[in-house]
């Protein structure tokens, strides 16, 4: 049996489960796959979210920055707050599809064919760039961008 530490992936071996048990196995893992899909659209909908809000801030920011005092310190710092709420969030997701990801390469020792980390070694387990640079890695780079977007629009506020 599969387990870490006191907790176990398999509850029960094919002989206490019944005949069904490579069936179930094989069910429940689709479902699991499927679940790790859905948290990657999800984390694409919050890209989607965060990109809006960001450019609708700068955007907001240009054409009503000479009106209001206190406007070129004010968006900028909201701006690097969501940035900095973007890039955690990003954070949080990579750590949860590493985790299931982990949960199905375990799964799949119980199946015949292991697609997932057969991938994954074809794929130098994402360590060089060359071969495959995740998409965790990179989407993390546009919250840095924004918030050095924000960062230079208060320093030019400052020095100039």
């Amino acid at each position: 049996m599969v387990s870490l530490g006191d907790k176990q992936l398999v509850n029960y071996d094919k002989d206490q489960y019944g005949e069904l048990y490579r069936n179930h196995i094989l069910e429940q893992y689709k479902i699991y796959v499927e679940m790790a899909d859905r948290v990657s659209q999800r984390r694409m909908t919050a890209n989607s979210f965060f990109i809006t809000i960001n450019t609708s801030l700068l955007t907001v920011f240009g054409l009503f920055k000479s009106e209001m005092p206190f406007w070129w310190l004010l968006m900028p710092g909201i701006g690097l707050i969501v940035s900095f709420a973007w890039f955690s969030i990003l954070h949080s997701y990579k750590q949860l599809n590493s985790a299931k990801f982990k949960v199905m390469h375990e799964i799949e020792k119980l199946l015949p064919l292991a697609l997932y980390d057969y991938e994954w070694v074809k794929l130098d387990n994402g360590k060089r760039k060359r071969t495959y640079w995740p998409l965790s890695h990179i989407e993390k780079i546009i919250p840095v961008l924004f918030a050095i977007i924000y960062v230079i629009t208060v320093a030019a506020k400052i020095l100039f």
